[in-house]
């Protein structure tokens, strides 16, 4: 019964969460989940990280524009992201 009231618990405190839906940092991702930001860009291109989306810019270059959601990066990793505070 204990288990299953931090469950609901931790369902609560996910309703009460506000998202901003601005875009996190790809080096605080990287301190965030202890790789290096070109593990998190190409996670990201190769679609392998479900916190966000790489898209290129154009067609004959590698440049790529990266989106990761504090929302997606919070259930991946359980890191509540708080773009006020200096990481």
């Amino acid at each position: 019964m204990k288990g299953m009231v931090n469950n609901m618990e931790a369902q609560n405190k996910e309703h009460c969460l506000n998202f901003s839906g601005g875009n996190v940092p790809i080096a605080d991702v990287a301190r965030i989940m202890k790789k290096s930001p070109m593990y998190i860009r190409i996670g990201l291109q190769r679609g392998l990280l479900p916190i966000g989306i790489a898209i290129k810019k154009d067609d004959n270059r590698k440049n790529y524009d990266y989106y990761v959601s504090p929302k997606l990066l919070y259930e991946y990793t359980g890191f509540l992201y708080d773009e006020k505070k200096q990481f």
